[in-house]
């Protein structure tokens, strides 16, 4: 093919640009399976540009063996969502905090905490300290406390901690078991590291956090508005 502007927008000049921009578009994915089947689709369209118009066995052979280990990784992905298990308390929570993430990827998130059965009095952070876990409750109450007041309480499906512990800040409030509670939690520099190594959790978390952060934003004001009319 000529290097020209003619041929830069003739038919097989198209076919290339529709390679590329599909390879762009990957870059913009974030979730990894979906950037790998954009990944897949512009190789694809690149082999039969070249194939066709540049007779090029080269890049033919580099670009199959890009799909090649592209659809090898998605097939890793698939074995490893199915093979992934849950308890019924795993499941509810990474239906109510973690959608949209892969199977695989919640079990890898909850293997690296462990569940707990925590009594009524338990401290779970400290006002002022640093946060040592991130906590997800799944069953019994969690008071917070700021200055020895209550200003919230946390129900099943909150997380506790979320606000500072990925950069290390002290807590903003002291988290007490209110009643028997059941929780899992995992520590923050594990946390830290696994978001690093995996963005697509971290996001995740962060979608969670958000979301949980209104809630619980609703619940306090609920709180300050029945103890300022007492």
């Amino acid at each position: 093919m000529e290097l020209s502007l003619e041929s830069a927008f003739s038919t097989g000049g198209l076919v290339g640009h529709a390679s590329y921009v599909l390879l762009v578009l990957s870059m913009m994915m974030r979730r990894i399976t979906v950037l790998r089947l954009f990944v897949i689709g512009s190789a694809l369209i690149a082999m039969f540009y070249q194939v066709v118009w540049l007779k090029d066995p080269v890049g033919v052979f580099w670009e199959a063996m890009l799909v090649l280990v592209n659809v090898v990784q998605l097939l890793i992905v698939y074995f490893e969502n199915r093979l992934a298990q849950f308890s019924a308390e795993e499941m509810a929570f990474c239906e109510k905090r973690l959608v949209g993430l892969d199977r695989a990827d919640c079990r890898r998130l909850l293997n690296k905490g462990l569940w707990v059965t925590g009594e009524a009095g338990a401290l779970l952070t400290c006002e002022g300290e640093a946060v040592s876990h991130l906590i997800y409750l799944a069953s019994g109450e969690v008071e917070i406390q700021s200055g020895g007041k209550t200003v919230a309480k946390c129900s099943p499906g909150a997380f506790i901690g979320e606000l500072t512990v990925m950069d290390g800040e002290p807590a903003t409030g002291t988290s007490i078991v209110g009643q028997e509670a059941r929780y899992w939690m995992v520590e923050a520099g594990v946390l830290r590291k696994l978001v690093h190594d995996r963005p697509d959790i971290g996001q995740t978390l962060q979608r969670g956090f958000t979301l949980n952060l209104k809630e619980k934003l609703v619940q306090s004001n609920r709180i300050i508005t029945e103890a300022a009319a007492q």
